[in-house]
């Protein structure tokens, strides 16, 4: 994943880089056996019951125009999100980068839980 730094025309310094959603490879650890158990499980042999064929795949969270993954521009106070990719936007010049930004959604700042104390 590039990282780009860029300062716009009003001084404001930028980072940007690519992002793109997915399944990450070889993070499914329950496959086979239980391994807290030395006998293997008994595999199940009756009508499959269930509605989806993978349970442990969950529903996809983002919006379609975000499959296929987006660039992020951050900057201290700022962040901003442009989808689609444009191809190799790696070579981009820095106003290029900066009209980019200009044109990309800004992006809700995630507001951390704070549990509630009781009175």
């Amino acid at each position: 994943m590039p990282i780009r730094s860029f300062c716009t025309e009003e001084g404001v310094t930028w980072q940007v880089w690519n992002v793109m959603p997915g399944h990450r490879e070889n993070t499914e650890r329950r496959i086979g056996y239980d391994r807290r158990n030395p006998e293997p499980v008994i595999r199940y042999t009756g009508p499959e019951r269930r509605v989806n064929p993978d349970r442990r795949t969950p529903a996809p969270l983002l919006s379609p125009h975000l499959a296929l993954g987006w660039l992020t521009f951050e900057c201290p106070t700022e962040k901003r999100r442009l989808a689609p990719i444009p191809q190799h936007w790696e070579q981009f010049s820095e106003a290029e980068l900066a009209r980019l930004c200009s044109t990309a959604l800004p992006v809700a700042p995630i507001q951390p839980f704070i549990p509630m104390r009781d009175p």
